[in-house]
């Protein structure tokens, strides 16, 4: 199999394409072989950046599925006014996920376990000494075929000997649609002297949504949202609260929120986010 992917947007354009040979068994196990460019400008964080690589997806007895990668990133970027840089790094990875649902497209209860980590390090063909960490945890239930609830937790953390080495795609930003609503896209940061975004440490987010059928397919929903990306778990977090409409398309939940984003010295605010995709 092989296909070619891009995506065009004010804030994000990339390119990239794929290979694939399947395994055995072939409609788990498989290697990816994959080469991209992606050119990013949010708030006063800009960056260009090509990577080459593969992917070994293997799925465990136990249902986990197990994805051992090997790749080169290069970046050129930008921080605010005063940094300026580029890295190059080989970055060798490993991730396990579980997903249980009850059905694909909409289901009605059900898990997702994620945990990535990826490695970098100068006596390996690399600018920098990093350990980068991602979990992610998912979780869904209905009561009486009518009442959702959807809770999400994430956190991640870098740890390095020098963070300034590290680029900006492997720091952590929040706000948006995917972690806290009611705050512009990756706009929750730490900052630097001169106010600019500069990336975190660590991420932690925090979810909880109620969802109401009142009609088949559709779905009102109320929500809040709690996380950050700092440089200290004790730092301050920020907070977003909202309604939304859910539609069970035939290709997918849609989803549509009005957002307030409580913490006016993070930039909050009353924000509308739409978004698709599966709830797990």
């Amino acid at each position: 199999r092989r296909g070619l992917d891009t995506e065009v947007s004010e804030l994000r354009q990339s390119i990239s394409g794929w290979y694939e040979l399947p395994l055995d068994p072939p409609m788990t196990d498989s290697i990816r072989l994959s080469t991209g460019y992606q050119r990013e400008e949010i708030e006063n964080v800009a960056s260009e950046r090509l990577t080459l690589g593969q992917q070994w997806r293997h799925q465990l007895d136990t249902g986990w599925m197990q994805i051992l990668g090997l790749r080169w990133e290069g970046e050129r970027y930008t921080i605010g006014e005063e940094t300026q840089d580029t890295s190059s790094l080989l970055l060798p990875s490993v991730g396990y996920s579980k997903l249980h649902s009850n059905s694909p497209l909409d289901p009605s209860q059900g898990y997702r376990l994620q945990v990535d980590v990826t490695g970098a390090h100068r006596a390996a063909l690399s600018d920098a000494d990093i350990l980068h960490v991602n979990f992610l945890a998912r979780g869904l239930y209905t009561l009486a075929d009518k009442h959702r609830f959807l809770a999400r937790f994430n956190f991640g953390g870098v740890a390095t000997n020098n963070f300034d080495d590290v680029p900006p795609s492997l720091r952590f930003f929040a706000g948006g649609d995917q972690t806290v609503r009611g705050y512009a896209y990756e706009s929750l940061s730490p900052k630097n002297s001169d106010g600019d975004v500069v990336g975190g440490r660590y991420l932690i987010v925090g979810s909880a949504e109620y969802q109401y059928e009142f009609i088949k397919n559709w779905r009102l929903a109320a929500f809040i949202d709690e996380g950050n990306a700092v440089d200290d778990v004790f730092d301050p977090l920020a907070t977003g609260v909202g309604v939304g409409i859910r539609w069970v398309s035939p290709v997918g939940p849609l989803r549509l929120d009005v957002a307030e984003g409580l913490n006016e010295s993070f930039g909050g605010g009353w924000r509308v986010h739409f978004s698709m995709g599966p709830e797990l």
